[in-house]
């Protein structure tokens, strides 16, 4: 098997890689793109879910309660991530307060009075029944006189027969129980039957227990009264009340046990013997015997009208205790669990033994892949939006290693700022801990990104960073709105800046879009605008307009010296003509720094009409030309009558015309300017031919027989094409500087001709291609073009003879001819 070829030198490690086992240019990138993802996602993973470098979790015992925690760190142990810690203890004391809550639950019996009534009616009838009918059964007895009858004495029984009453009463007196309670063996005294009997059950009887039963269950009353069993189960019970339910109307009702109408049966008894004992109340003729036996009676007729249901009470408890949710302890990242001295109690321990319980090494790692794996995803989506949307979304690998050495920098210093201001709040209670997070510079990020490179790649910066601080601040939606917001309107409003003033001005203006974000965010939380609201808004600013400045201008020159990125503060610094470069060129070609200059306004205007940066576009054509100064006389704006070129073969003159873009690129290495300035010396004549000395060569081998034919890369500069727009505004105005210099009557006609044909012949040749400039632009930047050239090439009145003179002391007067007309104009050089 054939080794794979190998990889010339000078290639990075993943193209000679890709080119090793022939996988295709497009692989190499591909790779190095995704290596960049990779590192930039671990990192910013591991930013945000801090692991290895958060607090260790400490170990705390039942040993430990009532004493002092110590610790290492001023603040106190605080939570690395998210927990929802479930409190056993504190769950099971919440369901047994729900089943306390619940009321027991009393069934009514209404009827229970007509039931007696009833009973009672049916049973005393009985019993007139059976006396009836054993009168009636006996034989009558003898009519004697009175005098008989008290002579004589009434036999005495015998055994038998007194066995046989006793036992006719005993009958009579199970059949009475019965009828009463259900059964002959309830309680009630031999005497107490005996009395009812003596009274023959009579009708005032039955009346006066029936009366005792009503003043019992209370109808006499306004309200009727619930009978309970007992006071004490009322007590054990229902301490809270209990629940009435009346199943014969479906129908329950809430009653407190001190309710008037809730008695027990010893209370019931009570006040059934303080009523027989009013005079008058109970059977006022009859014997005390009779009385008694009525309320005897009575008192063992009545039941409670109200009877506990066990079941249905367990099962409303049951449902209440299922009712309730778990008492979980919910810990935020970043909040302190336990402070330093503070003493341990069983919260703590619960909480700590919780957090322990969830978090091992697996947990670790889980962190760090979610972390890690949300990152990438977040960059992967918003980098395809970017891409698909906007056709100058097109960052290259510097980029996007500024990029995310910014991403990761920027939550480093946030998570940095978080540690500091937790210790800070610890020290000042009285500051609410939120207006320290808010007070973080978080805008500076994007601004930054504007200003050194674009709007789309800042709204992508912006878009990653508010998202990722969101989820680093506890999943805070209102933190990654509020850094969402100040980040946009940050880059914004850079775009405005062109100097230091300008920065701070855009520091102010994001300021206040961030104190209102605060303000609005906390009124949408329903918080309100107290006294914390205000204070957090105040720092919010405060750290934003102070802050997000000085973070731009220290950072500016060092990602200028590191990545060659040429921000506004250092184009201006490169439009000024007193730059070495430039004063180098005014001495060595004067020419060609006059032709640069001229250049300079024409592209600094038209970037203005088509959105490009006029700052950028300026510096690009002061500096484009700089390599002629090397060799300024085989140049035609810096000859003086003789042409170094006449004794040259065209081709030669072809190469020395082409190697000032070389040596211009040793220039700008030299002087160690921005890399988009210095591509735009090689861009801005693109892959066009040295169309002087071409057509020269041409014309030099017309009649020459078997001649070769001419190479035309000799004559065609090696490019690239233009890459950004303010290259081809470059390209093109030197064209149409050059062609129109050449015109012998400037008219606005005839430049308005040239500047089109200029640039229909650059765009036909395809080197408009690589750059993004629609056909609005070409024709915004011919209108724009046309407009300079004619406040260049602006006609002036011709002076007639003798207009000039010398006037008193030297100076310039305009000839008397010339004031007599009315024409005087004030006399100048002119151009």
């Amino acid at each position: 098997m054939a080794e794979p070829e190998s990889p010339p030198p000078g290639l990075s490690p993943l193209d000679a890689l890709s080119r090793r086992f022939r996988l295709g240019p497009q692989w190499g990138r591909r790779l190095t793109n995704l290596l960049l993802l990779g590192v930039v996602s671990v990192a910013a993973g591991f930013v945000i879910s801090p692991g290895l470098y958060s607090q260790q979790i400490p170990a705390l015992t039942e040993e430990d309660l009532g004493r002092p925690f110590r610790t290492n760190a001023p603040a106190g142990f605080k939570a690395g991530r998210d927990y929802d810690i479930l409190h056993e203890a504190m769950t099971e004391k919440r369901r047994q307060e729900a089943r306390a809550a619940v009321r027991p639950v009393y069934d009514l019996s209404p009827g229970v009075v007509s039931e007696l009534r009833t009973e009672v009616s049916g049973a005393f009838s009985e019993m007139r029944r059976r006396l009836a009918e054993k009168e009636a059964a006996a034989p009558p007895a003898p009519v004697d006189s009175t005098e008989t009858r008290k002579a004589r004495k009434p036999p005495s029984p015998t055994a038998e027969e007194r066995e046989r009453q006793r036992q006719e009463l005993e009958a009579m007196r199970e059949r009475f129980l019965v009828l009463l309670f259900g059964r002959r063996d309830a309680e009630l005294d031999a005497d107490d039957f005996q009395a009812l009997n003596a009274g023959r059950f009579s009708e005032s009887l039955e009346a006066a227990t029936l009366s005792l039963l009503e003043r019992a269950y209370g109808f006499s009353e306004p309200l009727p009264v619930y009978i309970a069993p007992s006071r004490e189960e009322l007590a054990r019970e229902g301490s809270q009340g209990i629940t009435v339910r009346d199943l014969r109307h479906n129908g329950e009702q809430t009653l407190a046990i001190t309710a008037p109408t809730v008695v027990d049966l010893r209370e019931t008894y009570t006040e059934m013997e303080r009523f027989a004992s009013v005079p008058g109340n109970l059977l006022p003729d009859s014997p005390v015997v009779q009385r008694r036996a009525v309320l005897r009676l009575a008192k063992r007729l009545v039941r409670p009208s109200l009877t506990i249901n066990l079941a249905e009470t367990d099962a409303r408890r049951r449902l209440a205790a299922a009712a309730v949710k778990d008492a979980v302890i919910s810990i935020k990242k970043g909040q302190r669990v336990i402070g330093d001295g503070e003493l341990v109690n069983e919260t703590h321990l619960v909480a700590i033994r919780g957090m322990r319980a969830q978090t091992d090494r697996l947990d670790l790692l889980q962190l760090q892949v979610g972390g890690t794996g949300l990152v990438a995803l977040l960059i992967s989506a918003t980098y395809l939006f970017c891409r698909a949307a906007f056709r100058r979304f097109r960052p290259t690998r510097k980029d996007a290693l500024l990029l995310g050495l910014l991403l990761v920098s920027m939550l480093g210093l946030a998570q940095l700022w978080v540690s500091i201001a937790d210790a800070v709040q610890d020290r000042y209670a009285a500051l609410p801990l939120e207006a320290f997070y808010y007070a973080f510079p978080v805008a500076a990020g994007a601004m930054l990104v504007r200003f050194v490179l674009s709007e789309e790649l800042a709204l992508f910066f912006a878009l990653v960073l508010a998202c990722l601080c969101g989820v680093m601040l506890g999943n805070s939606l209102s933190f990654g709105i509020y850094a969402l917001v100040g980040a946009l309107v940050a880059a914004d409003s850079i775009t405005r800046a062109k100097d230091r003033v300008g920065i701070f001005k855009a520091g102010l203006v994001t300021g206040v879009a961030n104190l209102l974000a605060v303000l609005f965010l906390f009124l949408a939380e329903g918080k309100g605008l107290t006294p914390d609201t205000l204070l957090t808004a105040v720092f919010a600013f405060l750290g934003t307009t102070l802050a997000v400045p000085v973070v731009v201008l220290a950072l500016t020159p060092l990602i200028e010296s590191v990545f060659g990125y040429a921000s506004d503060l250092k184009l201006l610094e490169l439009a000024n003509l007193n730059h070495p470069a430039l004063k180098e060129l005014i001495v060595q070609a004067p020419g060609t720094y006059h032709h640069s200059i001229i250049i300079g306004t024409l592209v600094e205007n038209a970037a203005e009409d088509i959105g490009a940066n006029p700052l950028l576009a300026r510096s690009c054509a002061y500096y484009h030309d700089i390599g002629k100064g090397r060799n300024p006389l085989y140049f035609g704006e810096n000859q003086k009558g003789d042409n170094r070129h006449d004794g040259l073969a065209p081709a030669m003159s072809a190469v020395i015309i082409k190697r000032h873009v070389t040596e211009g690129l040793e220039m700008a290495r030299q002087y160690r300017l921005p890399k988009l300035v210095a591509d735009a010396i090689p861009q801005h004549h693109g892959t066009r031919l040295v169309g002087y000395f071409f057509h020269k060569a041409l014309k030099e081998q017309e009649g020459k027989e078997g001649a070769p034919p001419l190479d035309e890369s000799i004559f065609r500069y090696p490019g690239p094409k233009p890459q950004f727009r303010e290259a081809a505004l470059v390209m093109i105005a030197d064209a149409v500087e050059a062609s129109t210099r050449s015109l012998p009557d400037p008219t606005s006609a005839r430049l308005q001709a040239q500047v089109q044909k200029m640039i229909n012949l650059i765009f036909s040749e395809g080197q408009l291609d690589e750059c993004d400039l629609t056909l609005r632009d070409l024709n915004l930047i011919s209108q724009s073009f046309l407009h300079t050239l004619e406040g260049i090439y602006h006609a002036r009145p011709a002076y007639p003879a003798g207009a000039l003179q010398a006037g008193p002391k030297g100076s310039l007067m305009v000839a008397p001819e010339a004031k007599q007309e009315g024409k005087a104009r004030p006399v100048g050089t002119g151009t």
